[in-house]
């Protein structure tokens, strides 16, 4: 292994302690590069769509519910006169 003669406490490979082997730290053009098992990719979009889904379930019953006060108080409003 070579010492630079300016730095010798630096050497010119680069396979040293910070590890510039490892791609662990390293970016692609789709953003950092993981080796992430595509079974645990699939299970995070999975759950993704479910949050999806059960906010669409929510916002369908507070919706649904409004509609049924809303038509319930027109009932009382106008049964009565």
């Amino acid at each position: 292994m070579e010492k630079s003669k300016s730095f010798p406490e630096y050497s010119s490979s680069f396979s040293g302690e910070f590890g510039f082997q490892d791609r662990s730290n390293s970016y692609t053009f789709n953003g950092p590069y993981s080796k992430a098992d595509p079974e645990l990719k699939r299970k995070k979009r999975i759950a993704s769509y479910n949050v999806f889904t059960m906010e669409g379930k929510v916002k369908s019953s507070v919706r649904n519910s409004f509609k049924w006060i809303k038509n319930k108080v027109t009932d009382v409003r106008y049964s009565s006169v």
